[in-house]
């Protein structure tokens, strides 16, 4: 890790985080029980799937926090071209990731709520959650300012010639999908959105963990993957 190295340590942490984020995010959608439109049908698939539920939040929660440090690495990346978009990209990414923790933390209320099955109470207690306007907006409108900030930071990335452009497409189309989800209750989408993430930022991960300090540092216009060293 070479932590007595700081740019080193910073580059091999920001790198694991663009490669994590993803794996972690689809690992959730895959073990996540059915999302449900309505708030009964929600509670009811919870209450089924405990298990489930309780590890596709864990792993949720995981994947949004190590989606920040690949946030920043992002940010570094384009700390000498493309400044602009690098900066607000990041702003908007960071406080929709923040607005989307806040959101998980509300999840994990509803593990304890049906361990003893659904009562119209928890029923009631759930719909003026995702119903009240003072919740909404933080909870459910909020987290999509990090749709538009990796946006802004995949255009970034592209006009940098930091990476491919097929690399910022992904991680754009990745991150509409993974936040279309909830809306269009689909699993089947969270689970298309975080593998597109995956292959956009894991890609860039897998660049900058590959790359030298110096290029971490100066970041040059990218001539694609290249094989690791001893494979071609």
């Amino acid at each position: 890790m070479g932590f007595s190295d700081s740019h080193h340590f910073r580059k091999t942490v920001a790198g694991f985080c663009m490669v994590m984020a993803p794996l972690l995010a689809l690992a959730a959608f895959i073990v996540s029980p059915a999302i449900k439109s309505d708030s009964a049908g929600q509670l009811g698939e919870v209450a089924a799937n405990q298990d489930r539920f309780l590890v596709s939040v864990l792993l949720s929660l995981a994947a949004v926090l190590l989606a920040t440090g690949a946030t920043m690495g992002l940010m570094h990346m384009l700390r000498e071209r493309q400044v602009a978009l690098g900066h607000v990209g990041g702003a908007l990414a960071l406080i929709g990731l923040l607005a989307t923790m806040a959101q998980i933390g509300t999840q994990f209320a509803l593990w304890p709520m049906v361990q003893d099955g659904v009562q119209a109470a928890d029923v009631a207690t759930w719909r003026a959650v995702t119903d009240d306007p003072a919740t909404v907006i933080p909870l459910f409108i909020v987290p999509w300012a990090a749709v538009l900030g990796f946006a802004l930071l995949g255009l970034g990335l592209r006009r940098a010639h930091a990476v491919d452009s097929w690399m910022g497409a992904m991680v754009m189309l990745g991150a509409l999908g993974i936040t279309l989800a909830g809306p269009l209750a689909s699993v089947t989408v969270g689970i298309v959105g975080a593998a597109l993430f995956l292959v956009g930022l894991g890609s860039i991960g897998v660049v900058v963990l590959r790359e030298s300090d110096a290029d971490w540092e100066h970041t040059p216009e990218h001539r694609g993957i290249r094989p690791a060293a001893g494979m071609g």
